[in-house]
């Protein structure tokens, strides 16, 4: 313990030569400078003192003709003299420790626990909406203001937490349980929704009224949700279910102008900026973007075991164009009008499968006609609640 104290206060192995060293031993002692492990070889003495009282012993070394050497250095003492009169180090570290203080009221990063039916990515931006993002300051937001209000606007949040863990800000989400689909039990006839031939009849609860191979019409009745059990007396009443795939024709129609609108391309500029707790400042000068522009971002944020910090280098792409128009060729129509249609098949018959397409393309002046139907499959069979007894 004592040789520990000695090091933390600092300490000096020294040599005495060239002189009287029972003397110098002496005046040491009666001066009452603490001096230890003294050894005498050939005439020069070994010793150790701590650094305060090294000074003193030059007083006993001239007196007594000789002189004393540093031979080694030990303690912390010592690494802090080399930079004693270096100011700014020490401003430096009062600066950053004031800094660091500082930036810890801002949140870093936003961490989602708990969540399964809501996506992170809608979470993140209601909260940003609500001022709680990456760069914001703790004491500005109201917890509990942002947690009631996402509970009233997503209905799967059953409570929300959120928590301050130094610089992250921890949303914990429990969502509601889903109940379990109960089966109707509404007394329901199965109808035709459209015209058609049945290929495919499968009846699921209720009486089967049409089979495959029978052609319908629009409000047919399909399955019955009344009939009459062999086994029970009286009518028996059921929620009618079941598939009826059917062969219906559709009829399709579109028009496509001739004169075409795009965007051509003519200036594409790269913008950075220094995204510092939510601060964006300019790498440079650059003007204001211009009214026909495409604006795209990628932020790359420094990470900190795997999590982004609000500090990073933001870049903007700017995409500046004209709108102009050209008239197609009957080559160029023709190839839009294919495009066209594939297009609106895919939005209005992704439910269907399409066996056969039956369409005219007239090419005009000003545009293209199109004209025709479609032969699908389709499940066409519709629930219609019978009321009974004026319910």
């Amino acid at each position: 313990m004592v040789s520990f104290f000695r090091w933390l206060l600092g300490y000096v192995k020294f040599s005495f030569s060239s002189g009287f060293a029972d003397g110098f031993v002496d005046d040491c002692y009666q001066s009452r400078i603490n001096v230890h492990n003294l050894k005498n070889e050939k005439g020069t003495i070994y010793g150790e003192c701590l650094a305060r009282d090294y000074e003193k012993l030059h007083i006993p070394a001239r007196k007594n003709g000789g002189r004393i050497r540093v031979l080694k250095k030990r303690g912390p003492v010592f690494s802090f003299l080399k930079i004693r009169n270096r100011w700014g180090l020490f401003v430096g570290a009062v600066l950053f420790v004031l800094i660091v203080s500082f930036l810890s009221g801002f949140i870093w990063n936003v961490e989602i626990i708990g969540n399964e039916r809501i996506s992170d990515e809608v979470i993140i931006s209601f909260l940003e909406e609500n001022n709680l993002k990456r760069g914001a300051y703790w004491r500005s937001i109201d917890k509990d203001k942002i947690e009631n209000l996402m509970m009233a606007s997503f209905d799967d949040c059953a409570w929300v937490h959120i928590n301050e863990l130094n610089s992250t800000a921890r949303i914990e989400i429990n969502e509601t349980v889903k109940k379990p689909k109960i089966t109707p039990k509404t007394v329901s006839n199965l109808k035709a929704k459209k015209d058609g031939l049945i290929v495919k009849a499968s009846v699921t609860s209720g009486w089967r009224v049409a089979k495959a191979g029978d052609s319908v019409t629009k409000g047919d009745l399909l399955i019955s949700g009344v009939y009459e059990s062999e086994k029970k007396k009286g009518n028996q009443f059921a929620h009618a279910s079941g598939e009826y795939v059917a062969r219906v024709k559709e009829k399709l129609s579109l028009r496509v102008a001739r004169q075409q609108s795009y965007k051509y391309y003519k200036e594409e500029k790269t913008i950075k900026k220094l995204s510092f707790f939510g601060l964006d400042v300019p790498l440079g000068i650059h003007s204001k973007s211009k009214r026909n522009c495409e604006i795209t971002t990628d932020n790359n944020y420094l990470k900190l075991n795997s999590n982004e910090l609000p500090i990073g280098i933001v870049t903007v792409k700017e995409r500046v164009y004209d709108i102009n128009t050209r008239v197609l060729s009957d080559s160029e129509l023709s190839k839009l009008v294919k495009s066209e249609i594939e297009k609106k098949l895919k939005e209005d018959f992704s439910q269907c499968e399409i066996l056969k397409k039956n369409l005219d393309i007239s090419l005009g002046a000003d545009e293209a006609v199109v004209k025709g139907e479609i032969i699908c499959l389709e499940n066409i069979g519709e629930d219609v609640e019978i009321k009974i007894n004026g319910r």
